[in-house]
């Protein structure tokens, strides 16, 4: 195998394991091989072949392309996509691994995230179960509409799955410092979605009561967070922002000692990811460009914090 094309293969590797035990774990566990039979393939002892690097970039979303363009005249991107609500092995893991990511940089000195949101960030669901099976129910209506879909009261999530989704939220609630500024109209469109569910008679009036109480109590615990400046979970700084103007597109930033790494929501729960350097710095100067036009309710502006809270309590009371 090429010794370049190996490189950029284990540099994308390790930039979902940068510690080289879990990225030896990881190949075993895809390529169906021993401990001693990858140490050989990364020595280029062995040369790994074509069906493994296929093996390996389908199960880490690893851009062939990407490996190939020597030249770096494009930008790789790459869209998570698992199936949520019915998942093979191939998803869990995926989405597993992606976890394993977030551990390693959320756990790497100074680290940071900061996120632009105009829908309600599932960052937050931990206690709120409602809240998040409905963020997977409204995932599968259009994900599955070639078939008939269960009303709400019908549709369970996988245990695994809400589990790992779970992991994500307090992997996330983990870096030193977080930055969040979120579309002004967040309660309103998740209300606005729930009422036309209801409208099709696809979730029962004592669902949307239940959906409706959860939505006071995540209200309540975002503003113990404007108030405090940090997660009650882990202690670590938290800063919220109200944007001034529309936000059209939902956006993160991941950064650490070694790690720049962008993603763009998705299909509700979904990310498109990359580890460009330069997509990174624009990504930060916009997220920069949108505070100053947002309103801080962290820690200070508390007249506007409690007008905003206020105006969101009656917004979810129109449920």
């Amino acid at each position: 195998m090429n010794t370049q094309f190996l490189q950029a293969l284990l540099a994308e590797i390790k930039k979902t394991f940068p510690k080289n035990s879990a990225m030896v774990n990881a190949l075993c566990d895809i390529l169906k091989i021993d401990k001693g039979a990858v140490y050989r393939r990364l020595r280029q002892e062995v040369p790994f072949t074509f069906d493994e690097i296929a093996s390996i970039s389908k199960h880490l979303n690893i851009s062939m392309d990407s490996l190939i363009d020597e030249n770096h005249y494009s930008i790789s991107f790459q869209l998570r996509l698992p199936n949520f609500t019915e998942p093979q092995e191939s998803d869990y893991y995926l989405l597993n691994a992606f976890n394993k990511f977030l551990r390693s940089v959320s756990q790497s000195e100074n680290s940071e995230t900061a996120s632009i949101s105009n829908i309600l960030p599932h960052d937050f669901f931990n206690e709120f179960n409602n809240l998040l099976l409905f963020y997977l129910y409204v995932w599968n209506y259009h994900y599955n509409s070639n078939i008939k879909v269960k009303p709400f009261h019908q549709f369970t999530a996988p245990p695994e799955m809400k589990k790992i989704i779970n992991e994500h939220m307090m992997e996330m609630k983990k870096f030193n410092k977080t930055c969040y500024v979120l579309d002004s109209r967040i309660f309103k469109l998740y209300v606005n979605r729930v009422d036309y569910f209801n409208s099709i008679r696809l979730i029962e009036r004592k669902d949307v009561l239940l959906i409706k109480e959860e939505l006071f109590s995540i209200l309540d615990y975002l503003e113990k967070i404007a108030i405090t400046g940090q997660y009650k979970e882990t202690g670590n700084a938290v800063n919220i922002y109200i944007s001034d103007i529309d936000i059209t597109t939902s956006y993160a930033c991941l950064e650490a000692k070694n790690i720049h790494f962008s993603m763009f929501k998705a299909f509700i729960l979904s990310y498109v990811t990359s580890f460009d350097e330069n997509t990174f710095i624009k990504m930060k100067k916009w997220i920069q460009s949108l505070i100053k036009t947002s309103t801080l309710i962290t820690l200070t502006n508390e007249k506007q914090r409690v007008l905003y809270f206020e105006k969101q309590r009656k917004i979810i009371n129109e449920l």
